[in-house]
């Protein structure tokens, strides 16, 4: 009896081993390898400036600007005093930008004069800031106007006279892709 025991045994341990085999042929049968390769160059986009439309410049730090536009001397209350700046989209891809809304931040020692003068900047041509072609350029109308406040003392008006203020003007561009 021990004899046909050890034969099942051996049958049963040859069977798992057949098995085993028939499991190791299938998974061969379906393990595939398929590999590709591309290549990929990313696009070039850079946005300069102009204070006249034809000398561009980088300035894409906001702590080293490079474009000054002339001070705005003797400001008057209640008249405006508008200047002219470019944006070009200097790109070598072939798609265009679209540029935000420029930001204008304006800080003083004064806070009278922060306070009573305003400056906005807007694009020219809007529909031409929204899909700027490569190489293309467009203006923004930068206007200042100082506003003495209703009911301003002669106190109120004397600390606004000989006061400096500073601004800053940020265009933030994207590329737009075009598939």
């Amino acid at each position: 009896m021990q004899e046909s025991r050890s034969r099942k045994i051996k049958v049963g341990l040859a069977g798992l081993v057949v098995l085993g085999v028939g499991v190791a042929a299938t998974s061969a049968l379906w393990s595939d390898n398929v590999w590709f390769q591309g290549d990929v160059t990313s696009s070039k986009f850079n946005l300069v400036g102009s204070l006249d439309g034809t000398t561009w410049l980088e300035s894409d730090d906001g702590t080293n600007i490079e474009l000054t536009i002339p001070t705005v001397e003797n400001l008057s209350p209640g008249t405006p005093v508008t200047k002219t700046v470019y944006v070009k989209n200097d790109t070598d891809s072939t798609n265009p930008a679209n540029l935000a809304a420029p930001v204008v931040e304006v800080t003083s020692t004064s806070p009278e004069l922060e306070g009573a003068l305003a400056v906005t900047a807007a694009y020219a041509d809007p529909a031409a800031a929204a899909n700027l072609a490569p190489d293309a350029q467009v203006a923004i109308t930068v206007t200042y106007t100082l506003t003495i406040p209703a009911g301003s003392s002669a106190a109120d008006n004397a600390a606004l006279q000989g006061q400096t203020a500073d601004f800053t003007i940020q265009v933030t561009g994207t590329e737009v892709v075009t598939p």
